[in-house]
């Protein structure tokens, strides 16, 4: 989730959960640091290893395991903190409780969205990710915004109460539409008579209307815009499709060599979730759940491997990002989001449909 999110979570469970006598500033300050202290792991840098934000963002610092060390830093620096602008009487161990209130929400929050997040880590490395929001959602983070100010300014406990509850609620209404969203485009794939070997539907920014649907069959993966609006049909706009990559690619590295070892990391990243692509020096592996429109099969990032174009001899392996904005972006995004784009299809239309 951003920052600005759990920064108002974080306010929130610190005016909540301060101690009877205690300082509420102190205890709003431990759990606002404790709720943004995991994302540190974005200073974690290696110059020789491309997929280093991948291997450790949302890794052991997101682990409940290590919730306690966040807990305990936060409260003794905050205490630390306090005494050194001459505000006497705050005790670290008054704020061991907010301090742990504001991790969970960083934790749970992450949990909620698509990236994946170690929870269980180091018992295991599966990345947990309940797909119910999106990273940004204004309707998510506004109301809760608002609602702390307000509690802060007037040291109010409903008011930081209202924020959290509309939060939850929110991302309770978010598990619903991705149920639904889920359900409708297993029913419309039922329909075409596909059984895909793999299904997964993503969150888009800042709603939960449309999501981004995307599931294998046959070595292919295909993409596709699912529209659930409360109360109304669904709807699936089919969009890219993308050739499933395997150990066997043509155009891989040769076995053991760095790149095969980068590549397959990243696979191991991405939990097989791999779209493959033929360029004219190489291959690109990319992982196909994420992508600036939810009919697009350009993932949000991927793996190059190929002729250096620089040195036209020597092979590279290197992380590509695409987050480009193309012409009318915005205006198609904006009509699947609305419902008038021409590609929609019912989920109970029984026409026959071929993907492009």
């Amino acid at each position: 989730m951003d920052n600005l999110t759990h920064a108002a979570l974080g306010l929130s469970v610190g005016i909540l959960t301060v101690r009877k006598g205690a300082s509420l500033p102190a205890a709003a300050v431990a759990a606002l640091l404790a709720a943004e202290a995991p994302d540190l792991d974005i200073f974690i840098r290696n110059a020789d290893d491309p997929l280093v934000s991948f291997r450790w963002h949302r890794h052991f610092t997101h682990s409940l395991i290590f919730a306690p060390v966040w807990m305990l830093l936060c409260s003794i620096f905050t205490a630390w903190f306090f005494r050194q602008i001459n505000k006497p009487g705050v005790h670290w161990k008054d704020l061991l409780i907010p301090s742990f209130a504001g991790v969970m929400t960083h934790l749970l929050c992450d949990g909620c969205t698509s990236y994946g997040t170690m929870l269980l880590w180091p018992f295991n490395e599966t990345r947990y990710a309940w797909d119910c929001l999106p990273i940004v959602d204004l309707f998510a983070t506004l109301p809760l915004l608002a609602c702390v100010i307000i509690a802060l300014i007037k040291k109010s406990k409903p008011l930081a109460s209202a924020g959290l509850l509309w939060f939850c609620t929110y991302a309770g209404l978010g598990m619903y539409q991705h149920y639904r969203a889920e359900s409708s485009l297993q029913q419309w794939l039922a329909e075409q008579k596909i059984t895909p070997e793999r299904i997964a539907v993503k969150p888009t920014i800042t709603n939960l209307i449309l999501w981004r649907g995307i599931w294998l069959n046959e070595g292919v993966w295909q993409v596709g815009a699912v529209r659930v609006v409360p109360f109304n049909e669904a709807q699936i706009a089919p969009g890219d499709k993308r050739v499933a990559w395997t150990a066997q690619s043509a155009g891989n590295p040769p076995r053991g060599s760095f790149a095969d070892d980068i590549i397959h990391d990243f696979s191991h990243f991405t939990q097989g979730w791999n779209a493959y692509e033929r360029e004219a020096n190489g291959i690109a592996v990319g992982d196909i759940r994420f992508s600036m429109l939810p009919t697009s099969g350009r993932p949000l990032w991927a793996v190059y491997y190929g002729l250096d174009p620089q040195s036209p001899k020597e092979f590279q392996v290197e992380v590509v990002m695409d987050r480009d904005i193309h012409a009318g972006d915005w205006d198609y995004l904006k009509s699947l989001l609305l419902g008038t784009n021409p590609q929609f299809i019912p989920v109970s239309a029984q026409a026959s449909f071929q993907p492009n």
